[in-house]
C-alpha cells in the first residue's frame, strides 16, 4: 500500500517513520524553546513562532510574521528553536 505525503509516494512504514520523525522535531522544537524569549515578542510575531513549532512550517511561519526569513530566522535562534 502506498501513501502520499508531502507530495511524496511512500509505502506504509514510511509514512509511519516520517511520522514519527516529525513528532520527534516537535518535541525537541517545544523542549528546547525560550518560552520566556517567545512570550516577550509582539502578538504577530508570537505566533508564528509558535506554528513553527508546532508545524515546522518556516515559510508558513515566515508569511504569518511579517518578517523576511533572514530576520524570522534570526528570532528562532534567539528563541532556541531548533530548525530542520
Amino acid at each position: 500500500m502506498q501513501c502520499v505525503v508531502s507530495g511524496l509516494v511512500m509505502g506504509s512504514g514510511d509514512v509511519i517513520r516520517e511520522l514519527r520523525y516529525r513528532e520527534e522535531a516537535r518535541r525537541i522544537r517545544r523542549a528546547e524553546a525560550d518560552w520566556d524569549f517567545i512570550n516577550s515578542l509582539p502578538p504577530r510575531v508570537r505566533s508564528a513562532v509558535v506554528l513553527f513549532i508546532e508545524t515546522g512550517d518556516l515559510r508558513l511561519a515566515q508569511r504569518l510574521s511579517g518578517l523576511n526569513l533572514e530576520d524570522l530566522v534570526d528570532i528562532l535562534r534567539r528563541a532556541r528553536v531548533w530548525i530542520t
